[in-house]
């Protein structure tokens, strides 16, 4: 075997490799789509759906202004989880109050559920507790809904298209990767450029495959 060769054989010759891949492009296209369709079936049908539903509303002290948030979401006004049966804990996890940077007297409090009715029902009772329960507690002098919460039936999670596209790239990686991995481990001359540089001799005829 020539030592020239062994040292070569270590390079990647990245137009055989191209060639190759260009070879393979319909195990790389099957590849990647099949990934794509089983992601985005997986999402659209098998996951579990995430709906919102949020309110802003504006909180206008008597006296100093404060913030709100901890208030918002304290176990006084997040006691409507009985009226909405709805576990505690589980309301904890599912509710988001954000101040407005720009005007801090304005709120948005917002639900995450697998029911956008649900989502709905808990923005609308958090805030009619919070005026019921709090106006007076905290020396409040207006709390105004500024848009009222709505049933929104579109689910913000999963992000099929997000997740379909994720998945055909990982397919495309996948099956390019297994081109290539098969590129590298295969011991086959190739050409007659190879036979020469690992026989050391000059190849003086070629028989064809095929007539």
């Amino acid at each position: 075997m020539n030592s020239d060769y062994m040292n070569d054989e270590m390079e990647i010759d990245l137009i055989e490799l191209l060639k190759d891949i260009i070879k393979n492009i319909k195990f790389i296209i099957t590849i990647t789509l099949v990934c794509g369709v089983v992601v985005f079936g997986v999402s659209q049908f098998i996951l579990p759906k995430s709906y919102t539903s949020s309110t802003d509303i504006s909180i206008v002290p008597a006296g100093t202004s404060l913030d709100y948030t901890s208030y918002l979401t304290g176990s006084k006004v997040l006691n409507v989880s009985n009226k909405i049966d709805f576990e505690m804990s589980a309301l904890v996890e599912s509710i988001e109050v954000t101040r407005d940077s720009n005007n801090t007297y304005n709120y948005n409090i917002k639900a995450t559920t697998i029911n956008p009715k649900l989502s709905y029902r808990i923005v609308k009772n958090v805030v009619n507790e919070f005026k019921k329960s709090m106006i007076s507690e905290l020396n409040l002098s207006s709390v105004t809904t500024m848009n009222e919460p709505q049933i929104n039936t579109t689910p913000v999670s999963p992000n099929v298209k997000k997740n379909t596209l994720i998945g055909t790239f990982i397919g495309l990686v996948i099956s390019v990767g297994i081109v290539v991995l098969r590129f590298l481990f295969d011991k086959h001359l190739r050409n007659t450029e190879e036979a020469e540089m690992f026989l050391g001799v000059d190849v003086l005829a070629e028989i064809p495959l095929k007539k």
